[in-house]
């Protein structure tokens, strides 16, 4: 089994009370997808399961995607991956109030909305990795009593805070890989009662937490390829 699939079956196994998305039941295809354009969509004959919106490049024209969406109430899963997104797409994925899945991988983020299971009841998995997430010292990163996982791989993100995960009592599988932290604390994952898998390897780490420390639950704990980070 390689690497991708040893991850995928992990995430299966972290997942099983979720119902649809791409990672866990049918899978996206054409079958199941609506695609969002500038001037034009598509959406299929079946139930619509993904919504695909890469390919919207123009988003100053809300009546447009406004009216996509409200054709495609029932899509559990949103991809607006790689689109040089600068703000969360809320006025967008708020008009969908079954989604559980958001791809939002790839973009130039800085901050995600804190109150977000306000606007996303149903979110497990919310991916974010290559973007530049601003961490919060102050409050929380985000809320959500469903989200299970959460990648945030290469935000550049140097810090950690005690509260930073605080508001994710049901976070099952954490991904901060090929980030710049040199130091963290154990109590950074004491909240997370129910994570299963904790991915820091490829950051800068001086010391690794001790697994003894963190969330018992704790079952997949990488920490391999600690890099030196150049001195400015």
């Amino acid at each position: 089994m390689n690497s991708w699939n040893l991850i995928l079956s992990i995430i299966l196994a972290c997942s099983i009370s979720t119902e649809a998305g791409f990672i866990f039941g049918q899978p996206c295809s054409d079958r199941n997808t609506a695609y969002l354009y500038p001037t034009t969509w598509t959406i299929p004959e079946n139930a619509t399961q993904c919504v695909d919106v890469t390919g919207y490049r123009n988003q100053t024209n809300p009546q447009h995607h406004e009216a996509f969406l409200k054709l495609v109430p029932e899509a559990t899963s949103f991809f607006a991956d790689h689109m040089n997104l600068s703000v969360f797409p809320l006025d967008m994925i708020r008009l969908l109030p079954s989604v559980e899945t958001i791809d939002l991988s790839g973009n130039q983020l800085r901050r995600i909305p804190f109150k977000t299971d306000l606007w996303v009841p149903k979110l497990s998995k919310l991916m974010l990795a290559d973007n530049s997430l601003f961490i919060p010292k102050k409050r929380p990163l985000m809320r959500s009593m469903s989200v299970k996982m959460l990648m945030l791989s290469r935000n550049g993100i140097s810090r950690l805070y005690p509260m930073t995960f605080s508001k994710l009592p049901s976070l099952q599988v954490l991904y901060l890989d090929g980030n710049k932290l040199k130091m963290i604390q154990p109590e950074v994952f004491k909240p997370l009662y129910a994570l299963k898998y904790l991915h820091l390897g490829d950051n800068a780490l001086m010391k690794v937490p001790p697994k003894t420390r963190l969330p018992e639950q704790l079952k997949f704990y990488i920490t391999k390829s600690q890099r030196k980070l150049p001195i400015k």
